[in-house]
């Protein structure tokens, strides 16, 4: 990606773009019209890590500035529908997830009481080292069967409402498209540096 400036203001936290054109921002693997296409994973990546920097307590605003013009909204309603889409699909997948931890703890909870019922029997019929031995391996496995579902429910949730939280800042965030070189990018074209 070209280069690029954030800054912060007091009131909003500033992504700058540079590119060449508006194919920089899509998948060139991808051969559907303008409306249709992917993003770039490359553009997807660096303006989540470009979020993820700035930090989403304050608003977002995202400047693209673009050397060759393009259809106006074009880059906008691009961004906004392949963060719409993102995002949608993470919600879906955390659905199947919590729903898939749900069915896994109540097995997990009926195995417990199970593993716990069969451990006091193992100690009572073998009083000995060796019964009280497999009771308590009874009862750890037991719980052993809680850990997963409660990952899932719980640990799982963590990097996905971080992810989410940086998605959607991007996916609300007003984009502001802006023509002509940056003075960035005439110094560098002038070193003999590329944008890519």
């Amino acid at each position: 990606m070209a280069t690029s400036r954030n800054r912060t203001t007091s009131h909003e936290a500033i992504l700058e773009v540079r590119i060449l054109n508006v194919e920089q921002i899509f998948d060139n693997r991808d051969p559907a019209p303008f409306r249709d296409r992917d993003l770039d994973p490359d553009f997807v990546d660096y303006l989540v890590d470009g979020v993820r920097d700035l930090g989403t307590a304050r608003p977002i605003r995202i400047i693209v500035w673009l050397e060759q013009a393009c259809p106006p909204g074009q880059i906008e309603e691009s961004i906004h529908r392949y963060f719409e889409h993102t995002l949608a699909r993470i919600d879906r997948t955390r659905r199947e997830q919590v729903q898939s931890g749900g069915i896994a703890l109540a097995i997990a909870g009926v195995a417990i009481v199970v593993l716990t019922a069969l451990g006091q029997l193992v100690a009572m019929a073998i009083p000995n080292p060796l019964g009280t031995g497999l009771h308590t391996a009874l009862e750890i496995s037991g719980w052993v069967f809680m850990w997963r579902p409660i990952e899932v429910l719980i640990y799982d949730g963590i990097p996905v409402r971080r992810e989410r939280r940086v998605l959607r800042a991007i996916h609300t965030a007003p984009i502001e498209v802006r023509e002509g070189a940056s003075q960035e990018q005439l110094k560098a074209r002038g070193a003999g540096a590329t944008v890519r």
